[in-house]
């Protein structure tokens, strides 16, 4: 359990992001999750940034994301892991 006396920390969040997009986290995960939501900037922006590169991908027709934006994506994710 975290400082925050919560089940859902960054890393777990951040391994369990998809799930909670796909409507897939069982009720007590996705109510940790989103507790984790309410305090913790770096989760939100991570959130927000994740649904931006779905709303886009989508826009785009679906096809791959150019090799830049997935490495750039991957940087990001890994930006955070460090800070846990």
């Amino acid at each position: 359990m975290s400082e925050k006396g919560e089940l859902v920390g960054c890393e777990a969040f951040l391994r369990t992001i998809s799930e909670y997009l796909d409507d897939e986290l069982e009720e007590r995960i996705r109510t940790e999750f989103e507790k984790h939501l309410r305090y913790c900037d770096s989760a939100r922006a991570m959130l927000n940034t994740v649904e931006q590169t779905i709303v886009l991908h989508k826009q785009a027709g679906g096809e791959d994301l150019p090799e830049i934006v997935h490495t750039r994506l991957q940087e990001f994710i890994a930006q955070y892991d460090e800070d846990d």
